[in-house]
């Protein structure tokens, strides 16, 4: 039965071909496009001198060529009942191509007529008389509007075929014109492309995607937490607790222990510089507080000594957050030495956390 095991793989190939189309998302093209896989049963000839019944199947390529005339090919294979038991079937393969006249625009229900011309291949017994002949269509049909959002539509149609095989399958010869068939079809219509519908779906889904990154930026250049755009009071002290507004709330105090001064001197060092000028920003920006400047020291050498050096560091950065525009009115400094300590002085990073600049911060 090789001819019947080659309609049920073609039949098979249809079903999945339909299958894998149907289930991706495609984006309609400005020429639109289709494939058809069909089913058909025959009413053959009455002079091909068999059961008079076939059953076969096929796929259809459409191209649209303007709003109603479309161009098609199709390719097909049928089974033709000998109507004999035990007897061989006999096999014909198709391809024709040719126009569809659509009576709509074939977005919902539309009748359609249509004519094509091709070849044939008649397997039939005896071999000797396989071949190729002229093979000619025309019918009617109608598709349906789609029936999912992937734009999957159901088509039917009925054709009257003509091929020019004189074998001995029939009794006709080629006086008297081939055989005439009728073929009534049911299948599938497939876009080549989305649908709109899921088009317009995809255009709203990235327009929101565009407005969250926009609502997502925000800068925050003094580093408080609050974005600048609703931030009051820019440049506040880094390390600083803030409130909504952005600005410095009082009664707090905030530790520096990078602002460094030279060996046994209450001279800043070059490196520091950079980050008073910044306190003086962060002074200059809010004026509603006023800051003790507290020197400490690490155990090493006498207290006395510790006292006097935290004093005089601590005036030497008020000096130069006055020299730099603060008013002096708000600023006071005091050196505690080494009596006020966050850390053991019996290790080399307690000692490092010892020495340090405090900012004690209280409302005016």
């Amino acid at each position: 039965m090789k001819g019947s095991t080659r309609i049920s793989m073609l039949a098979a190939s249809v079903a999945l071909a339909t299958q894998a189309i149907a289930a991706e998302d495609m984006k309609e093209p400005s020429t639109r496009q289709y494939v058809a896989p069909m089913l058909h049963y025959l009413v053959l000839d009455e002079d091909r001198d068999l059961s008079r019944k076939g059953l076969g199947a096929g796929l259809v390529y459409g191209r649209e060529l303007s709003e109603h005339w479309w161009w098609e090919t199709e390719g097909a294979g049928y089974g033709l009942d000998s109507g004999v038991e035990g007897a061989a079937d006999y096999y014909q393969y198709t391809v024709s191509t040719g126009v569809a006249y659509a009576f709509g625009d074939r977005k919902g229900f539309t009748p359609f007529v249509l004519a094509q011309i091709g070849g044939i291949y008649n397997d039939v017994v005896p071999d000797d008389d396989d071949g190729f002949d002229l093979h000619a269509n025309v019918g009617l049909g109608a598709v349906t509007g789609p029936i999912f959002d992937n734009g999957l539509k159901l088509r039917a149609e009925a054709r009257y075929m003509y091929d020019d095989f004189d074998g001995i399958t029939g009794t006709a010869s080629e006086d008297e014109g081939g055989f005439s068939d009728w073929r009534f079809s049911l299948g599938l219509e497939v876009p080549l492309g989305q649908t709109k519908i899921v088009e317009v779906e995809k255009i709203v889904y990235e327009t929101r995607e565009v407005e969250k990154v926009v609502e997502v930026a925000a800068a925050d250049s003094d580093g408080d937490g609050i974005p600048d755009n609703r931030d009051k009071c820019p440049n506040t002290i880094a390390g600083g607790k803030v409130d909504g507004d952005g600005c410095l709330l009082t009664n707090q105090t905030i530790t520096f222990n990078n602002i460094g001064f030279e060996l046994n001197s209450a001279k800043l060092t070059a490196t520091s510089r950079p980050l008073v000028d910044r306190l003086v920003k962060a002074l200059k920006s809010q004026t509603n507080f006023d800051v003790e400047i507290a020197g400490h020291t690490d155990s090493t050498g006498s207290a006395e000594y510790n006292e006097t050096l935290s004093d005089e560091r601590a005036k030497a950065v008020r000096q130069y957050l006055i020299d730099n525009g603060v008013a002096a009115e708000r600023l006071t400094a005091r050196g505690y030495g080494e009596v006020v300590p966050v850390a053991s002085n019996e290790t080399s990073s307690g000692r490092a956390m010892n020495r340090r600049v405090e900012f004690r911060v209280s409302e005016q």
